[in-house]
């Protein structure tokens, strides 16, 4: 079995087969990584990636084999501002409060992120099928915040607030 499964099963302490922010939270800090609510916050959102506040044994292995996966929920004061902006920014979009951002949602999230995130206006079905990069037609918080971190080569701080 996997360390990745062995340690999952161990935090995920009720058998859900998901890993709740309180049961991440403990695994943390058993592992040596203290991380602030603000922290905990914003890690869930990253490594779930389907948006439901509890992180499944596939998001947790992706999460897991990357060598800085601690560099992605230990977050300096500027990335948890900026982050939380982003947050808030698509939440206002996510008007069926789904989590994600659907193609009707888009339209107008579209002409947001053309103006703040110094995107230039161009074909607005091409800007939508990249920000889905999974191709499942709703865009998550995590697809647009990877497609943010590799437009600004991991700097967000260059994102216009």
């Amino acid at each position: 079995m996997p360390l990745s499964k062995i340690i999952f099963n161990k935090y995920d302490t009720d058998s859900s087969g998901t890993i709740t922010a309180t049961e991440f939270k403990y695994m943390a800090y058993d592992l040596g990584y203290y991380i602030s609510d603000n922290e905990l916050e914003i890690a869930i959102k990253t490594v779930d990636s389907s948006g439901t506040g509890a992180i499944t044994y596939d998001d947790f292995s992706k999460w897991w084999k990357n060598s800085d996966r601690w560099e992605k929920v230990k977050l300096t004061e500027e990335n948890i501002s900026i982050l939380s902006t982003l947050s808030e920014e698509f939440q206002k979009f996510d008007t069926d409060k789904s989590g994600t951002i659907d193609i009707n949602e888009f339209k107008n999230f579209y002409k947001e992120i053309t103006k703040k995130a110094n995107i230039f206006p161009g074909d607005e079905e091409a800007m939508f099928e990249q920000l889905d990069s999974n191709h499942d037609g709703q865009i998550s918080f995590n697809e647009y915040v990877d497609y943010l971190s590799a437009k600004y080569k991991g700097d967000l701080s260059n994102y216009k607030k």
